[in-house]
């Protein structure tokens, strides 16, 4: 059965991205020259055998005009007609049920939610969101998209893991159930 896991940094005021739909504001972390946080990033991202991504998310994706995982089955989730940076990526407009009926028949394991915060409410709300790991980054945007859409599930979540880094990040990972 293969595990959704939405992993997303966050501001302190919980949002991940900021009102212009950027995320430019965690290039001042200089995240990418910690080596600790890099490493714990990069072990991340090769645990992940599949990503879900909605439609704002890969816009950010289009605006850099290269796909970061070539190979990796994809979904981006969204009605709009985008362009495709890899045979690996396919659009879907499915419930979040539905797709990941079809991730069950391709036996991957597990499944990066990249972002955003509507497709991580649409997900919990269908019950398909099994792991949230959230790098808390230590600024306040004060406005811009929020960590996860209005939903009406309030799973109960179970802290699993929780580490601070020396830039000020911390790592935090929650269990759904």
């Amino acid at each position: 059965m293969p595990q959704v896991i939405y992993h997303v940094a966050s501001s302190l005021d919980g949002f991940i991205a900021d009102k212009d739909g950027k995320v430019n504001w965690l290039n001042s972390f200089n995240a990418f020259d910690d080596k600790e946080v890099m490493e714990d990033f990069q072990r991340q991202m090769s645990s992940f055998d599949g990503i879900l991504l909605g439609g704002g998310t890969y816009d950010f994706v289009l605006d850099h005009g290269k796909w970061m995982s070539p190979g990796t089955p994809t979904w981006v989730v969204s009605f709009r007609d985008l362009p495709i940076l890899d045979p690996c990526i396919q659009l879907s407009t499915d419930t979040p049920t539905a797709i990941m009926d079809e991730i069950r028949a391709t036996k991957l394991d597990r499944i990066w939610l990249m972002g955003g915060g509507k497709l991580a409410a649409s997900f919990l709300e269908a019950g398909q969101i099994d792991e949230i790991n959230l790098t808390i980054v230590p600024v306040f945007l004060g406005q811009g998209v929020p960590l996860i859409s209005t939903t009406t599930k309030d799973p109960k979540l179970t802290l699993k893991e929780s580490k601070s880094y020396s830039n000020g990040f911390v790592s935090v990972r929650y269990q759904v159930g």
